[in-house]
């Protein structure tokens, strides 16, 4: 899979852009601020319609426009040119709801869900940001899961989307009965619970399954990952904690085998969540807890070790991605190679393979010495990004 080119309007700092980009490795260089950021972010959204930045379109937007677009022209893994476009208004004509609203194009055809973009262009994002993973709470880590899945698995996209929306109509139902100052022992409250509680359970056991799959092959490449990146001094270790228990070394169970168990859970904990007018169990409750050398990482781990955890889950993506599709995904590297040490960066290059790689940096001839013979190699070309121009240089270093 490759990129051959990118357009941007009005996308961040940029107003109107397009730049051709060749194979091998592309490095995009220049002072901070500049906008050298912001190209990676519109390929990553074209993968998978969200920032690893923000969750806001209204971000997104250069300033004082109505809206943004972004677009891509890549080869799929037989060759063939394939179109991507994503552009959002913020708000759409009257006779449309007057709304903000986003379409999502594939070869000029408008898709008619998100969905429907999962799995038809991947990319595997290194970043700063990544260190969220460790430092914030089970929503972090459970986005990086959905984000994984969902693009090898559009169905499960859309059981998430239509987990959310049960969710939520389970909520607004216990925040009514809180309201009326309900127990959930009365047969009508049964009887009305009932009907969202099994919603949720047919939905999000499917998702349960499905992540309890991949956390098991998140955790197996892993730890293997990490061992190499530590020279064997550290074992990561990864449980996915479902329902409300770790499920690290079990039985991997299926769709149908999930449900006696959520079920269970969500009667047993109908009263208390009336109380708090919220469900307090479910795959939206899930994490997938990393520790290291049996502490956890968040207290007791260096910043080295955080940034060595985050990077061998990134290599586990490109690995799952590279498997399930054949095709390996485009890296996207965002300032990464500055925080790396030595060991880092030589364990990163090896995973990359033949892959494209599209890199950020704010000085060229630092990038070259930091990826050595990589860079010095053919395949290498050089933009410079200053104040929303892109221009391409001749070789560094």
């Amino acid at each position: 899979m490759r990129v051959t080119s990118l357009e941007l309007t009005d996308f961040r700092n940029y107003e109107n852009l397009r730049v051709a980009i060749e194979p091998g490795i592309t490095v995009f260089f220049g002072d901070n601020a500049e906008g050298k950021t912001n190209l990676l972010e519109a390929v990553y959204l074209c993968a998978c319609a969200r920032s690893h930045r923000t969750s806001r379109d209204s971000d997104l937007i250069h300033h004082d426009r109505s809206g943004y677009r972004v677009g891509i022209c890549f080869l799929n893994r037989h060759g063939q040119e394939e179109t991507l476009a994503l552009s959002y208004r913020e708000q759409a004509p009257e006779s449309a709801g007057g709304r903000a609203f986003r379409t999502i194009e594939h070869n000029g055809a408008v898709l008619q869900r998100v969905a429907d973009l999962m799995g038809l262009f991947h990319a595997v994002i290194f970043a700063p940001e990544d260190l969220m993973l460790v430092k914030e709470g089970p929503s972090a880590r459970r986005r990086y899961m959905d984000l994984l899945i969902s693009q090898v698995r559009p169905s499960y996209f859309h059981d998430l989307q239509q987990y959310a929306r049960q969710l939520s109509q389970r909520n607004a139902l216990l925040k009514q009965l809180r309201s009326e100052g309900r127990t959930g022992e009365e047969a009508n409250v049964r009887d009305s619970l009932e009907v969202w509680d099994e919603a949720l359970v047919h939905t999000g056991s499917r998702i349960l399954a499905v992540r309890q799959h991949f956390a098991e092959r998140i955790r197996e490449i892993a730890a293997d990952r990490h061992a190499k990146l530590s020279s064997g001094r550290e074992r990561l270790h990864l449980r996915y904690r479902a329902l409300g228990g770790g499920r690290q070394g079990q039985e991997l169970l299926s769709a149908t085998d999930w449900q006696e168990p959520f079920r269970t859970r969500l009667v047993h904990g109908r009263k208390e969540d009336i109380e708090k007018g919220a469900t307090g169990v479910g795959p939206h409750r899930d994490d997938l807890e990393l520790s290291l050398d049996g502490e956890g990482m968040k207290p007791f781990s260096s910043q080295g070790q955080q940034r060595s955890a985050v990077l061998s889950l990134r290599l586990a993506e490109l690995v799952i991605l590279h498997e399930e599709t054949g095709d390996m995904p485009v890296l996207l590297l965002d300032d990464v190679m500055s925080e790396l040490d030595a060991g880092r960066r030589a364990r990163l290059l090896e995973d990359m393979g033949e892959a494209q790689v599209l890199v950020t940096c704010t000085d060229a001839a630092h990038i070259v010495d930091q990826m050595g013979r990589l860079l010095k190699s053919e395949g290498v070309t050089y933009h410079q990004v200053s104040e929303g121009r892109v221009d391409r240089v001749d070789p560094v270093g």
